[in-house]
């Protein structure tokens, strides 16, 4: 039997950047689960009268999706915040880039990179769990897979 080459998430990390150059790219505090991006491609209908008897398809433009995050929510912190974080780039409908950092994990393919726009969710609060809130980011542009310097 082959051994599993499959990882645990542990050390992965969100990156946001700071749009600077060079840029800076620093971890957002607290996620506790990232899915994502879902890359998809719209499928043409290349069909013609010669076709036969099935449809034939033609790929056309690529979407590199949502990469949607839960956290654990701390408005004070700089990377949830309304002056530097998340809800900064929310209300200044900031496009900004991203990286799942995958370095601790994999020593190679283990940078994934994407531009998005931030979507917030709702804060869930219950008594007796720790205050969250779900996050999306709507990538705009091409997802790209790289080895970290």
């Amino acid at each position: 039997m082959t051994a599993t080459t499959g990882k645990a998430g542990r050390s992965a990390k969100l990156k946001m950047g700071d749009g600077g150059g060079p840029e800076i790219f620093t971890a957002v505090a607290n996620i506790a689960s990232v899915t994502g991006p879902n890359e998809t491609m719209t499928m043409l209908d290349g069909t013609h009268l010669d076709s036969g008897e099935f449809t034939e398809k033609i790929p056309g433009m690529k979407d590199g999706g949502q990469v949607a995050m839960n956290c654990h929510f701390d408005p004070t912190n700089a990377t949830h915040d309304a002056s530097t974080g998340l809800k900064k780039k929310f209300d200044d409908k900031t496009l900004t880039n991203f990286q799942i950092d995958l370095t601790a994990i994999w020593a190679t393919n283990n940078l994934i990179s994407f531009a998005a726009y931030v979507n917030l969710g709702p804060i869930q609060i219950a008594p007796n769990e720790i205050i969250t809130r779900e996050v999306t980011l709507e990538v705009s542009g091409a997802v790209t897979w790289s080895t970290a310097a």
